[in-house]
């Protein structure tokens, strides 16, 4: 597990041996920062046979064996049906009843919820019962980097566990001791807000790429020199939600630069980003950054895409110096 995670287990297990553990856990962070990595090694805890001292799991019984196999049929992981979807209330249901069963080992039954904001409000008015009256030996963990979007009533229901950032040095090594190379894992950090599996995902990926074409992209079209509405069908598909993360990202750089005066970490968008919030109202960036929020958030809910992202980069491209002066942005 890695060494900034190391606090928090510390602190799970103390509580754990106090005879305190609850019965659900949100575990909350920011994504990247390995709340799923947290997760798995308190679930393989709890249901081996013989866990260590410290309370991680031995490795060598036959409930480790199940585990690294991934066939323990006490451990449970819910996650969208589709990439970016809303866990439905069907799955939910389908969860409870199997925690209401007996522990096929005699044990634990343990269930991941993961991304748990990811639940619409059926879902998550179904999983409070649950919560409420929890059978004997069941742990749910849910995972968030968005506690806000959860109802209170199901964050007033778990035990709260945040997981912090590591210091960007600490990082840093852990990167290049997986063999990334420095510069790389700098570059990285700095797009990834320092969350260290974000990074190395980043790194070891194509994503560096459309990262730069997608800036690219966004700049042309603040500039008049490209059409949003074919580049709104181009992203469909596409990373869509990634390259709405990155948006948003880049917006929040720009109103803590125009508002706090605070320089982008990121090196490479400095220059675009300075030319935009020497131009742009931070009033504006705002009310556009709350305009992706939302996108985001509609993501599984049936709403058509296309249009969305459209109506985005539209008015994205009447905050450029083309769009002020009342013309339409044109293909370049």
């Amino acid at each position: 597990m890695p060494e900034w995670l190391d606090g928090a287990w510390r602190q799970l297990n103390q509580v754990r041996d106090q005879g305190r553990l609850p019965h659900a856990l949100l575990l909350i962070g920011a994504e990247g920062i390995g709340k799923q990595v947290f997760a798995s090694r308190l679930a393989y805890s709890l249901l081996c046979e013989a866990p260590l001292a410290d309370g991680q799991p031995c490795g060598g019984c036959a409930a480790c064996a199940w585990l690294q196999a991934g066939t323990h049929p006490d451990l449970l992981q819910l996650t969208p049906e589709e990439a970016g979807k809303a866990i439905k209330v069907d799955q939910i249901r389908s969860l409870c009843t199997e925690l209401g069963m007996t522990s096929h080992a005699g044990g634990h039954k343990v269930a991941v919820i993961q991304p748990a904001d990811a639940m619409n409000s059926n879902a998550a008015n179904s999983l409070l019962k649950t919560l409420e009256e929890p059978t004997r030996n069941t742990v749910l963990i849910l995972l968030t980097a968005f506690p806000g979007k959860l109802p209170a009533t199901i964050r007033s229901r778990c035990q709260q566990l945040r997981l912090i950032l590591p210091h960007r040095a600490v990082a840093q090594r852990w990167l290049e001791s997986r063999g990334v190379p420095a510069d790389i894992a700098t570059r990285c950090l700095q797009m990834t807000g320092g969350a260290p599996l974000k990074a190395l995902e980043l790194a070891g990926s194509d994503l560096l790429e459309l990262r730069e074409q997608r800036l690219e992209e966004l700049w042309r079209v603040f500039c008049g020199q490209l059409d949003p509405v074919p580049l709104a069908a181009q992203w469909m598909g596409t990373r869509e939600s990634q390259t709405l993360h990155w948006w948003l990202h880049w917006l929040r750089d720009l109103v803590n630069w125009q508002i706090g005066g605070r320089q982008p970490a990121e090196a490479s968008v400095v220059d675009k980003l300075q030319k935009i919030s020497e131009s742009v109202d931070s009033r504006q960036i705002c009310s556009l950054a709350d305009a992706v929020t939302r996108a985001l958030n509609s993501i599984g809910s049936g709403l058509n895409r296309q249009l969305i992202l459209e109506d985005l980069l539209i008015s994205w491209a009447g905050m450029g110096p083309t769009g002020r002066n009342g013309n339409r942005a044109g293909n370049g």
